[in-house]
């Protein structure tokens, strides 16, 4: 595995490196993992591991894409897989090179069903980071999840226009508040914070993203939308081992293949340190399993859609 960015963030990276590590440990692969430190350097590291006969190698994040692709034009025998890049679309196909991105919208259609659950006031808010199809996608996943629970709840949603402001997060999620929500769930990365900052001043019920930030909040952050690129890293492996690699073909990784989840034990954990949402989250943990269930089994779909959505 060859990365763009640095392991020991305690995020994609290190999630990226388990998987990788478990991959071993599973199907008794070697293995190793390099940080590639510049974008000059991309396409030299992965002939360079092309070169020492790896079967399989794995290159991160979009700004990997084309250097992946002239090396894996040279190198037909080996397979790539590309996590979190989009090359084979639009009618391309190359044969040795499987490709992936995430896509949220069913888990966050889990916590729209958390919020819905959880909220008095019937009214629910989204802050998201930006406005893309992806992230657009994830909202209105949200506003289902919340709709189909609650058809009576309202769903106030704003775009901060960015993962790093938590400032302006902050002031968002504070008019919403206002406004009378009282269950938000973020999507906004670094911003998260001030979302976090400004339901614990005013004392209503928070839902991040990526990561566990209860320790900010126990007594209102109470679970967060799960991402696991360590799954991406495990599938391609399986494939491999199972001689069933999906070469030429780009893929998904959401609820039903671990991309994505909802982490009970975040939301178990905050019933037990308050006890007075413990029937509250143990409807709500009972739920999501039951949608999760419909989903993977295709009973339940969630539409990938990208449009903005109608306030």
């Amino acid at each position: 595995m060859i990365g763009n960015q640095r392991f020991g963030d305690k995020g994609p990276m290190d999630s990226m490196a388990a998987g990788l590590e478990q991959c071993g440990k599973d199907f008794g692969f070697e293995v190793k993992k390099i940080e590639s430190d510049s974008s000059s350097a991309y396409e030299e590291d992965i002939r360079g591991m092309a070169k020492e006969g790896y079967d399989l190698i794995l290159t991160t994040f979009p700004p990997m894409a084309d250097p992946t692709k002239n090396v894996a034009a040279e190198f037909p025998e080996t397979k790539f897989a590309a996590i979190y890049q989009f090359i084979n679309v639009d009618g391309t196909s190359i044969p040795n090179i499987w490709d992936t991105e995430f896509h949220g919208e069913q888990a966050f259609y889990l916590l729209g069903a958390v919020a819905a659950t959880l909220s008095e006031s019937k009214m629910v808010g989204f802050v998201e980071g930006s406005e893309q199809p992806t992230n657009n996608a994830q909202l209105n996943g949200f506003i289902k999840g919340v709709k189909d629970q609650c058809p009576d709840c309202e769903v106030s949603f704003s775009y901060v226009g960015s993962f790093e402001d938590p400032a302006k997060a902050k002031e968002i999620a504070l008019a919403m508040i206002e406004s009378g929500v009282d269950v938000i769930q973020t999507d906004t990365g670094n911003s998260q914070v001030g979302v976090i900052e400004a339901a614990m001043e005013k004392g209503i019920l928070v839902s991040g993203d990526v990561s566990d930030n209860s320790t900010m909040y126990p007594a209102g952050f109470f679970g967060y939308v799960g991402v696991s690129f360590g799954a991406n890293v495990y599938e391609a492996c399986r494939m491999l081992a199972e001689d069933s690699f999906a070469g030429g073909q780009h893929g998904f990784m959401n609820i039903e293949n671990n991309g994505y989840f909802v982490p009970y034990d975040a939301l178990e954990n905050f019933a037990a340190t308050n006890p007075d949402y413990a029937d509250k989250i143990t409807t709500a943990v009972e739920l999501v399993k039951s949608l999760t269930e419909k989903i993977v089994s295709g009973e339940l779909v969630i539409e990938f859609n990208t449009s903005v959505p109608e306030k």
